[in-house]
């Protein structure tokens, strides 16, 4: 009895097949960790970039004369206050066909002790977003993509926004 090799290049083709597989499933995953990178770079940027907001009003350079009416009108604002940040909460709004990017609102819950004045919450507030929306397009190198109070702000793959503080 006479066994034939039937299977000659059996193996290079089942190898040829494991590395194909391999390929498409490393670049479909490489795709998917992109976006979460992106994403979560995107956030820490713009948790680093509160602080300068809570301390804008401390450290501010202003002209003599704009100093003294920030003075008289906003004092609680150029002393040290006790902000709290208690969150900071993401919505995904979709993908946003004017930039071709998912548009991505970032939310910042905060309190305060020394703030009593709506207009002192929502001074504090502008800053904070400032500070926020700017650190991210440093991050990303992307702040000549926006104007002057980057907003909308870019990452490489979303846009985002920032919605008013709200004050709990």
């Amino acid at each position: 009895m006479i066994i034939k090799n039937e299977n000659k290049g059996q193996g290079s083709i089942e190898f040829l097949f494991l590395i194909s597989f391999s390929i498409v499933t490393v670049l479909l995953m490489a795709n998917f960790l992109g976006n979460i990178y992106d994403f979560n770079l995107a956030i820490l940027a713009a948790k680093n970039g509160i602080n300068p907001g809570l301390n804008a009003g401390i450290i501010s350079v202003l002209e003599e004369s704009a100093y003294d009416k920030y003075k008289i009108n906003n004092t609680v604002l150029i002393h040290p206050n006790s902000i709290k940040i208690v969150k900071i909460e993401t919505i995904n709004r979709g993908f946003d066909d004017r930039y071709n990017k998912t548009s991505i609102q970032i939310r910042v819950y905060a309190s305060s002790t020394s703030l009593i004045s709506r207009e002192d919450m929502v001074s504090i507030g502008e800053k904070i977003n400032f500070s926020l929306r700017k650190s991210i397009t440093l991050a990303f190198n992307t702040n000549n993509l926006s104007n002057g109070l980057y907003n909308p702000c870019f990452s490489k793959k979303h846009l985002y926004t920032t919605a008013n503080v709200q004050w709990v």
